[in-house]
Formats: C-alpha cells, sequence, structure tokens
C-alpha cells in the first residue's frame, strides 16, 4: 500500500485482523454509508464508516437477520468481529464496521430484463424466508418509509422560491396515496434498490446487500419501492422492466394474492416519498452522498434527484391504467400460498 492511503486503513486492518492491505477501492453506489472494497493477503472485505443517523445496534439487528438468511442458505454477507469481539471499531475517520465481500457486481440499472426476473425471484425467496422470522429490533432509522411523517417534516421545512414548486406538489399529493392501515406485515429488507443485488456476468442474483434497513413493514411498500427502482428508466417508468420483475417475483411462490391495487398506489406512493426524502435533505444537506463530479454540493444533487423522482411519478401516472392491468394479469399467476 502506498504513503497516500488513509490514515485509518491500517488501524482498521489491525482491529479487525484482516492481513496485510493490499489494494483499497472506495465504492460510490451507495447514497447514505462510506464504504471501501479492501483486498489484503487474507481475502477481499467490505469496510465502512457508519453514519452518525445510524446507532451501533443497527449492526446488531441487521448482523441478527443476516445469521437466520445464511441458515437457510441464503447469499448475504456477513459482520466480522474485531479481535476483541466487537461488531464495530472507533477509530480515525468514525466507527468502523467490516463484513465480508460478496462477487458480483451491482448495476444501477438492469442490462437486460433477464436481470430483473431474477432479482424478482430472488428478493420472493427471501421473504418467504423472512416471513418466518421474528426479531425484535434494537434500532430503527426514524420514519424510514414513515410516509405521513415524512411528509410532515417536509411540510416544516422553511421553502425557498428555488423549490416551491416541487414542495408544493409533493405536499398536495401525497396524502391520497397512503395505503389503509392495518395491511400485513412481516420483516423487509427496506432498501431493495437494483444497486443492492450483486449479479454474476450471465444475469444470476449472487446475493443481497446493505442489511442497515431491515424492518417489520408492508410486502407492498417493499415491491413499490423495489419497483420503482428497478423499472425506472431516465425518468420513465418501464412497462417491460415492471413485466420482468413481478414475473421472476410470482416464480418464486412467494405469497398469498396481493392486491394490485394497493400494489400499484405503493409504487407511487414510494416514488413520491423518495422524491419528498430528497428535497428534506436539500433543507438538511446532511444525509445523502452527493456526487461532487457531476453536481457542485449535495443541495443541489438532492434536488436533481428530487425532480427526477417526480418526472417518474408523472410518466406513471400517464400510464397508470396500463400498469394496473399487467400488475393485476402478473398476479394472478402467483402461486396462492399463505406466508405471512
Amino acid at each position: 500500500m502506498a504513503n497516500s492511503d488513509p490514515p485509518w486503513l491500517q488501524s482498521v486492518a489491525d482491529a479487525f485482523d484482516l492481513g496485510r492491505p493490499l489494494r483499497l477501492v472506495r465504492l460510490q453506489i451507495g447514497q447514505i454509508q462510506q464504504t471501501w472494497r479492501l483486498e489484503t493477503t487474507a481475502g477481499r472485505y467490505i469496510c465502512q464508516s457508519l453514519h452518525l443517523a445510524f446507532a451501533k445496534a443497527v449492526t446488531e439487528d441487521a448482523q441478527a437477520v443476516s445469521a437466520y438468511l445464511r441458515r437457510q442458505g441464503f447469499v448475504i454477507p456477513e459482520f466480522l468481529t474485531t479481535r476483541a469481539g466487537e461488531l464495530h471499531f472507533e477509530g480515525e475517520g468514525g466507527r468502523w464496521r467490516v463484513m465480508t465481500c460478496l462477487p458480483g457486481v451491482s448495476h444501477r440499472t438492469a442490462p437486460d430484463p433477464v436481470y430483473l426476473r431474477q432479482a424478482g425471484q430472488v428478493a420472493g425467496k427471501m421473504h418467504r424466508l423472512l416471513a418466518g422470522f421474528e426479531h425484535s429490533f434494537r434500532f430503527q432509522l426514524p420514519n424510514f418509509h414513515n410516509t405521513p411523517q415524512i411528509h410532515r417534516q417536509l411540510q416544516a421545512c422553511p421553502c425557498d422560491s428555488k423549490v416551491e414548486a416541487e414542495w408544493a406538489y409533493l405536499l398536495e399529493s401525497v396524502p391520497a396515496l397512503l395505503l389503509p392501515a392495518g395491511l400485513p406485515r412481516q420483516i423487509i429488507h427496506g432498501d431493495l434498490k437494483l444497486t443492492n443485488f450483486l449479479f454474476d456476468e450471465r444475469g444470476g442474483v449472487v446475493g443481497i446487500v446493505d442489511l442497515d434497513t431491515f424492518m417489520y413493514h408492508s410486502l407492498y411498500v417493499e415491491l413499490g419501492d423495489a419497483l420503482r427502482s428497478w423499472c425506472t428508466a431516465g425518468e420513465t417508468f418501464n412497462l417491460q422492466l415492471l413485466e420482468a420483475s413481478l414475473s421472476g417475483y410470482a416464480q418464486s411462490g412467494a405469497c398469498e394474492a396481493l392486491d394490485s391495487t394497493y400494489l400499484v398506489a405503493a409504487v407511487k406512493l414510494i416514488t413520491l416519498e423518495l422524491a419528498m426524502r430528497y428535497l428534506k435533505d436539500y433543507f438538511d444537506d446532511c444525509y445523502f452522498q452527493w456526487d461532487p463530479e457531476t453536481y457542485p454540493n449535495r443541495r443541489e444533487h438532492n434536488l436533481a434527484r428530487c425532480r427526477r423522482q417526480i418526472a417518474v411519478y408523472r410518466d406513471l401516472l400517464d400510464k397508470e391504467a396500463i400498469v394496473h392491468s399487467m400488475v393485476q394479469r402478473l398476479l394472478d399467476t402467483m402461486t396462492l400460498t399463505k406466508t405471512w
């Protein structure tokens, strides 16, 4: 390793007994945690500096769910412990944790619809497994997927003229999209965006990563968020990608029949929920990572993200009748087995 290596590197490698560092690569995929892939004389690892929004208990929760899934043969990272038996190391650069590094690559958009069929099938398998698992979570991100509270927080933000149109549109549109209370709940991943899947060169899923958002919530929210991510192409909602995604999910035999009306509503809701979160961080300027090569600051990147989600939502509204018909047809092919 070179003299220009970050000062935390050697202390983290020593704390977790990772061997001698050989190569370090900053990963730009995640929007929250600062993440590196480290190659050493002993193997390859993922090192993360835990964001201040997360308490240490988040790793304990993630490790519990991960251990359960791995016992069922599901491929997902494992958190390593330090020589002292701890999941974290307090050192220069923050609070550090280390995970096993799975093979495969992530994609911001699917190179081919087959990738989404595979992602849908693996997500369904994970949901079937998690339906049989219970865990008392010690940490949850405050108000994560709590759309009414996010709406209230955005309403309280001191709006400026630059984003007044987006702010007003979100505040007006979201209340009518809220899902009814009392929908069935189970443990979900919470953030099944496409970049959290690792693929091989043929489009097969190697594993799922990003374990900080496991929580109890409705599968409609989980699938709504997944379909928003998987089926977005630029600023449009792609129907071919929707068919591939839900076809894969149906093949998993994951669930009893879902209500197509709720599922389509969930896609719309989570699209605007994410727009609200981006716009809120436009005001707060503290949460999401940003790309300094493309944007002058975090606020401008968040505003661009917000506007993109609103554009996708409007395109989805234009296609809503077709989307509803397609979703209903695909849900009709699911195996009607009650698993939650």
